[in-house]
C-alpha cells in the first residue's frame, strides 16, 4: 500500500490566508516543507481522503491524478475537508475522459452538502454515487475493506476517521479527531491484524487537546494505547499530520519533536509505500 499527503495544514492552511504571524511570515520565507495546504491524502492510486479547496492546486503543484481516483472517502463537513462543488466537474463539458462513476462515502452532512453544491446525489449527469455510511460497520470500497470510526471533534456532527485495509495492510487514519474513544479501540480490537501505519491529528503540536484535536503529547498518548492493546507493533509506521500555525513549531522543528517517539511529521507531497 502507500500513501500520498497532499494537503497537511488545518483549515486557515499554513501561512494562514490572511495571517502574518511571525510563524505564517516565517513559513513564506523558508517555503519547501513549511508550505502547507488544506488537508487531503490519497492510497494508493485510486482512493481519495477528502476533497478540499485546493483540489486543482495538489494536481498542478504535487501531481495528484484525480482522474485515475474511483472512490473518495469524506471525514466531515468543514470546508477545508469538504469542497464538494468540485464533484460538478464530473460532468461531460468539464471532462472529457472521466468516465467512471465516482463512489463518494461520507455522513449525513457531507450528504447535504454535496446535494447543495450539486443538486443531488449523483446520478446520469453526475457521474458520482453518494453512499452514507454507518459507524463501526466495514464496507467494502474498490478492493479495500473500509471501517469508518466516529472522530471526537464537532459535537455537531457525526464526524468520521478511517480504517483501510487491503489484505494484509491497513492504515488507521485518524483526522480531525481528538484522543481514541473507548469504541473506537473496541471497533479496531475487532478487526483482524495489526495496523500497518498510524496517521494521527497533530494540529495542536507542543499543545495538548484530546477533546477536538490532538498535539503531539496527545499522538504519543495514542500511540502507546494501540501498542498496549496489542493493535499496532514494532513494524508500524507512525505519521502526525494536519498542522495549525497556532501549534507553534514549523517543519523542522515539528520533525524533530516527534522523531524522539518514533515519529515522521508529514509535508505536502510526502509518499510513503509499506
Amino acid at each position: 500500500m502507500k500513501i500520498t499527503y497532499y494537503g497537511t495544514a488545518a483549515g486557515e492552511g499554513w501561512p494562514g490566508v490572511f495571517c502574518q504571524c511571525p510563524l505564517c511570515q516565517e513559513a513564506r520565507r523558508l517555503g519547501g516543507k513549511n508550505i502547507r495546504t488544506r488537508s487531503q491524502a490519497l492510497i494508493n492510486d485510486d482512493l481519495l481522503l477528502d476533497l478540499p479547496p485546493d483540489n486543482q492546486l495538489h494536481s498542478l503543484c504535487y501531481g495528484l491524478d484525480l482522474g485515475r481516483v474511483r472512490a473518495l472517502l469524506f471525514t466531515h463537513s468543514h470546508s477545508d475537508h469538504c469542497y464538494p462543488e468540485d464533484l460538478e466537474f464530473l460532468q461531460e463539458g468539464y471532462t472529457h475522459t472521466y468516465k467512471a462513476r465516482l463512489q463518494v462515502y461520507g455522513n449525513e452532512s457531507v450528504g447535504r452538502g454535496v446535494a447543495r453544491a450539486c443538486g443531488g446525489l449523483g446520478g446520469e449527469r453526475l457521474r458520482f454515487d453518494f453512499h452514507e455510511v454507518e459507524t463501526n460497520v466495514p464496507i467494502p470500497v474498490l478492493n479495500y475493506t473500509v471501517t469508518p470510526l466516529r472522530a471526537t471533534h464537532a459535537p455537531e456532527e457525526r464526524c468520521l476517521f478511517y480504517h483501510i485495509a487491503q489484505g494484509e495492510r491497513s492504515i488507521l487514519y485518524a483526522h480531525d479527531t481528538g484522543a481514541l474513544s473507548e469504541e473506537n479501540l473496541s471497533t479496531l480490537a475487532a478487526l483482524p491484524g495489526k495496523l500497518s501505519l498510524v496517521s494521527l491529528d497533530c494540529t495542536c503540536q507542543k499543545h495538548r487537546d484530546g477533546t477536538y484535536h490532538m498535539g503531539l503529547a496527545d499522538n504519543v498518548e495514542q500511540k502507546e494505547r494501540l501498542l498496549k492493546l496489542g493493535l499496532a507493533d514494532e513494524r508500524t509506521i507512525w505519521i502526525v499530520n494536519h498542522f495549525s500555525h497556532n501549534g507553534g513549531w514549523l517543519h523542522e522543528e515539528i520533525s524533530a519533536q516527534a522523531a524522539r517517539y518514533g515519529m515522521a511529521a508529514s509535508y505536502d507531497g510526502m509518499s510513503v509505500t509499506f
